[in-house]
């Protein structure tokens, strides 16, 4: 074989059960048996291809995944729950929201919103960030995060806006932008919802892939950390109401999310990949 590795990790979920095949192929050929591990990017449902028995190590995010490996032949000796890996600038304190808003260029004392389209600037965001106009008042602001999308940045940094909105494409220092909101509209991918319950963000879920992140949404509504709508009047009604009432509602659900925030979760899967190396 070309390359004779010390440890193989994947985070694929189809990249289980050929390469393990593969290295019993290649057990004669090198000299001592190499370990296999993966790490699991799913956060509640995931498919059972993520799990083989043959894995030294499984790394996990929640409990959820810990007993459905369990359910799928894993022992508890293979099964690491360390959390989901994100960007290790997560895992920083960025500062106070009123610092990094004023850093970004933000009003520092307005109750802030994030809309999310992804990597790619999908869904409902202009339709939402339409609606989210119309029920803010001027002591508010929306920061929207287009990704890769210039049209749609181009398009919503030409519209007039009643109110303070802030049009970003991809950025770079997502932490900050997180770090300095109030709650954040996204779809319910693993990493954001990750992102967003270690900087105590409360959430709404404004979509999903189906099957893959299905099982996300009732973690987030069981956990009270967010709610679920896909209508953008409902999610700027949602949004409105946790600004104006101020009775506590938005403290609380960022609160719970911080405890399930699991922000040395790269860390500490690196520090246990890297002692299976030494080994």
């Amino acid at each position: 074989m070309d390359y004779n590795p010390h440890l193989i990790v994947s985070v694929h979920p189809l990249m289980q059960h050929v390469p393990l095949m593969s290295l019993e192929r290649l057990r004669d050929k090198v000299a001592k048996p190499i370990p296999f591990t993966t790490v699991v990017t799913d956060l509640t449902r995931c498919h059972p291809t993520w799990f083989h028995k043959s894995v030294l190590k499984c790394f996990v995010a929640t409990k959820i995944v810990v007993s459905q490996a369990l359910s799928l032949g894993l022992k508890t000796t293979q099964i690491i729950c360390h959390g989901l890996p994100i960007r290790p600038s997560f895992s920083i304190p960025a500062g106070t929201r009123a610092y990094l808003r004023e850093k970004l260029g933000m009003q520092k004392d307005a109750r802030t919103v994030m809309l999310i389209g992804g990597g790619e600037g999908m869904g409902k965001i202009t339709e939402i960030a339409e609606e989210l106009s119309k029920r803010l008042s001027e002591t508010h602001q929306l920061v929207i995060i287009c990704g890769n999308n210039r049209s749609l940045v181009e398009k919503l940094s030409a519209k007039i806006w009643p109110f303070s909105v802030h049009v970003k494409g991809f950025v770079h220092n997502m932490s900050e932008y997180m770090s300095c909101c109030d709650c954040v509209i996204t779809k319910a991918g693993p990493g954001t919802i990750a992102e967003a319950l270690i900087c105590g963000i409360p959430i709404i879920l404004n979509g999903c892939i189906p099957c893959q992140e299905e099982g996300n949404i009732p973690f987030v509504l069981e956990n009270k950390v967010g709610t679920y709508s896909e209508d953008p009047v409902i999610i700027a009604n949602t949004v409105s109401e946790w600004f104006d009432k101020n009775d506590g509602t938005l403290e609380e659900m960022s609160a719970r999310a911080k405890l399930l925030g699991r922000p040395d979760a790269t860390f500490n899967i690196v520090r246990d990949l890297a002692d299976l190396v030494l080994e």
